[in-house]
């Protein structure tokens, strides 16, 4: 899927949407000069909740995975 597909097309199905981390368990990602590399972060699930949510970010059409969050941890 391009970024189109994930964030718009399909966003509602694959509950993807971009990560306020105002509302988090975390604060950011953590690796260095992170604000530089990464615009927006996002969440999508692989199934209905069953395995969780994966985040990460994209640069142009790929996603790089930074977690995987099997119990939905990082929303409170």
């Amino acid at each position: 899927m391009t970024y189109y597909d994930m964030t718009v097309t399909n966003a509602r199905s694959l509950r993807c949407h971009p990560i306020d981390w105002n509302d988090t368990t975390e604060t950011c990602f953590g690796f260095v000069d992170e604000e530089q590399l990464v615009g927006q972060p996002y969440q999508f699930q692989l199934s209905s909740n069953e395995y969780g949510r994966v985040h990460g970010f994209f640069i142009e059409n790929v996603f790089y995975i930074v977690w995987l969050d099997p119990d939905h941890l990082l929303y409170s």
